[in-house]
């Protein structure tokens, strides 16, 4: 797998977590189970760390 697809691969699935995470904080306000606000909002937070990929490129330069 070439590092371009494994870059739009994890595009893909921070976009994914943002979606899940709207959807999760949607059944929070017709459920009222914290548990879909702690997914839903880890959720979101995964997107708003990992969105503008920097960080992702500091963390692979680690390993």
């Amino acid at each position: 797998m070439k590092i371009n697809e494994k870059i739009e691969l994890l595009k893909f699935a921070i976009k994914l977590n943002l979606i899940i995470g709207i959807y999760n904080l949607f059944l929070f306000s017709y459920g009222n189970t914290i548990f879909n606000l702690v997914i839903g909002s880890i959720n979101i937070g995964v997107w708003v760390f990992f969105r503008d990929m920097k960080l992702i490129n500091i963390l692979m330069s680690k390993k």
